[in-house]
């Protein structure tokens, strides 16, 4: 198993969000639980693209979705291409599908729901430190919708762009009827990681299951000529 990325390696890090009091907390949480030294803070957009642009090197931005001035995914892919090598992260009250489908497709490595308590925040976190993806699950009443959707036999709205290259190749052999073992092997990967990535698609398809995911994926995979 690969050791654990300390928090604190990423700094400096930069949080953008106009909620006065949970910059406060999410500071707080960086630097008391993770030992960050330097936390960058942004109210505003243009504060944060400034700072964004200029010389400093970032780990990690964690960024509020809905800023005023700027609308969400020309936010999300400026701080991408200002610092490509940042890991990029929404922390929001947002639960839409949508919005995390839209963040995933923008660069994002996470999406993390502010309800989240404590704990729940600092395993998010340290999951994106090592390297992994991390998306909440879906409310109950995306859970049910996603039902319905599979009811009706009708294709998932998503992206192939939420997928990772070496995600998508995993969905195309899950279809095609491959064990996790058969497809570790084929991608050349441990089955550990194979477990994951198919945690993460079935989370973007709404599916509960393989026969699910591979009947969702198979429509998806369709109708994007693959």
């Amino acid at each position: 198993m690969s050791p654990q990325i300390a928090l604190s390696a990423l700094s400096p890090i930069i949080v953008i969000d106009d909620d006065e009091f949970f910059r406060v907390a999410i500071e707080t949480v960086l630097c008391e639980r993770f030992g960050v030294e330097t936390v960058v803070i942004c109210a505003a957009a243009q504060e944060a693209i400034e700072q964004l642009s200029g010389n400093t090197v970032f780990g990690l931005c964690l960024v509020d979705l809905n800023m005023p001035g700027i609308e969400n995914r020309h936010l999300l892919e400026t701080c991408k291409t200002a610092q490509p090598d940042s890991r990029l992260v929404v922390l929001s009250a947002s639960r839409s599908r949508e919005d995390i489908l839209m963040a995933l497709s923008a660069g994002a490595q996470g999406f993390i729901n502010k309800g989240l308590g404590i704990r729940e925040t600092e395993s998010a976190l340290q999951q994106i430190a090592d390297g992994a993806v991390y998306v909440p699950p879906f409310t109950p009443q995306e859970g049910k919708a996603a039902a319905d959707r599979h009811t009706d036999r009708r294709p998932p709205s998503v992206p192939l762009s939420a997928l990772t290259p070496r995600q998508l190749e995993v969905l195309k052999l899950l279809v095609a009827g491959h064990p996790n073992k058969a497809i570790a092997r084929e991608l050349g990967i441990n089955p550990s990681t194979v477990k994951f990535h198919l945690s993460f698609i079935f989370q973007i398809l709404g599916a509960s299951n393989r026969v699910e995911a591979a009947m969702l994926g198979t429509k998806l995979l369709k109708e994007n000529g693959q």
